[in-house]
């Protein structure tokens, strides 16, 4: 048949990708200028910089290590040792810093504050939150909000608060009271598989070298945003503000939910833009600068991931220190994330700000799926929706290959890459 694709974030070119192979003929729309997985990946100093950064867990992106690995594309390791800061004070303190052990990758305490000060609340945490995860999956009932999850279970502040909220945050983007009501059992599944030790692996070239193979061989028509979808005799009717009419068997929307009233007839997708409407989306500032500030004041306490936070844990935000994971930056000016800050980034020192999009997931958004999916399955349907807001879980890459992959099985596409381990080479640059 031949299919359009609606947006190319990592659903919509997964979804091509997969399509494409099975024999479909495949046209992508893009209302960016470039490829909307990758179209705020930059250089700088002659390195890449992806924006946002993206390391995986191999079991937790499992499917999109399995669809890269199937690809051609390998990955290198990355130890994501942290540092944790007090903020708005007379002045900075890091007041825990971690490695990860050589044997098991295990992260372990490695400032001598942090173990003299908060060493033994900090083992404490982490004993009661593996004792509530542990009973968490042994109850009958698992369909509990992250925030009911927390107060039901005495778990250490400073470690919840100060060394686990962080890392969710980083993972799902959004603020406390968002994630308070995500389901808790992916976030648990996340946490448990990230203290047993696993290294996150990072795709070698990035984002754009799997951006290129996703979409080799297929059109993609970008900068030409999509102002009609209408089903006629003919076929599926998309037209877009170029004035381009197209005619296709199926066409498959991969865009956020919000966008889809700019384009879908009203008339014949009511119901399907109630039900979309009602998906949540939150959007942040990725701030992408050089700014030294957002660090630890002691050079010897930086950290890929430096966290800082006020002793009230009611503001934070994260930085990630591109240099120490991205293998063309090494030795380069050092060169920072910072997701929605909160500290004053000094402006001549910005390289470029990025407004993201994520999915909120609630109690609500597994009901909003099987409506979904349902409707799916209608003999006649031949308009299709799929994004990493239209699966259970984290709404990241995972869930963006996962929703591909349901759309796939509509259409009896096989799935050769299922199950692949991802390919590991070792980082020369990064020293491991």
């Amino acid at each position: 048949m031949n299919i359009a694709i609606i947006g190319s974030g990592m659903a919509g070119l997964a979804t091509a990708r997969i399509l494409k192979d099975a024999g479909h003929n495949i046209t992508i729309f893009e209302a960016l200028p470039g490829r909307g997985m990758d179209s705020h990946s930059m250089e700088f100093d002659g390195g890449l910089i992806d924006a946002p950064l993206r390391v995986m867990n191999p079991h937790l992106w499992k499917n999109t290590l399995s669809l890269a690995t199937h690809l051609g594309i390998s990955t290198y390791p990355v130890r994501t040792y942290m540092a944790c800061s007090w903020l708005f004070e007379e002045k900075t303190e890091t007041w825990l810093t971690t490695t990860r052990s050589r044997i098991g990758n295990f992260p372990i305490i490695s400032n001598r504050k942090g173990l003299q000060q908060y060493g033994w609340r900090l083992v404490k945490g982490m004993l009661q939150l593996k004792v509530a995860i542990a009973k968490f999956f042994k109850s009958k009932n698992q369909d509990i909000t992250l925030a009911d999850f927390i107060n039901q279970n005495e778990i250490e502040e400073v470690f919840l608060h100060g060394a686990v909220m962080p890392v969710l945050y980083t993972i799902c983007t959004c603020n406390p009271k968002t994630i308070g009501e995500w389901p808790a059992k992916p976030l648990l599944i996340f946490l448990r598989q990230l203290t047993d030790g696993d290294a996150l692996l990072r795709l070698q070239g990035g984002t754009p070298a799997l951006v290129d193979k996703l979409i080799d061989g297929i059109e993609i028509i970008s900068d030409a945003p999509i102002i009609d979808v209408k089903e006629t005799e003919q076929g599926v009717l998309v037209k877009n503000n170029h004035q381009q009419s197209f005619i296709f068997d199926r066409v498959i929307v991969a865009t956020p939910t919000t966008k889809v009233e700019e384009f879908l007839d009203k008339a014949q997708f009511s119901e399907d833009i109630e039900l979309l409407k009602k998906f949540k989306f939150e959007d942040g500032d990725l701030v992408i600068h050089t700014d030294a500030t957002v660090m630890p004041p002691k050079r010897k306490d930086w950290s890929v991931l430096s966290y800082m936070m006020d002793r009230q844990f009611t503001r934070q935000q994260f930085t990630v220190w591109l240099n120490s994971v991205e293998p063309s930056l090494v030795g380069k000016q050092p060169i920072f994330q910072t997701w929605r800050p909160v500290t004053e980034i000094d402006p001549k020192k910005i390289v470029a700000s990025v407004k993201l999009t994520r999915a909120v997931v609630d109690s609500k958004t597994v009901a909003l799926n099987k409506e979904l999916q349902l409707r799916h399955q209608q003999p006649d349907r031949k308009v299709f929706f799929c994004g990493s807001w239209s699966c259970d879980g984290l709404p990241i890459l995972e869930s963006a290959v996962t929703s591909a992959m349901n759309i796939a099985e509509i259409f009896n596409a096989p799935l050769p890459f299922v199950g692949l381990k991802p390919k590991v080479e070792v980082a020369p640059q990064l020293g491991y």
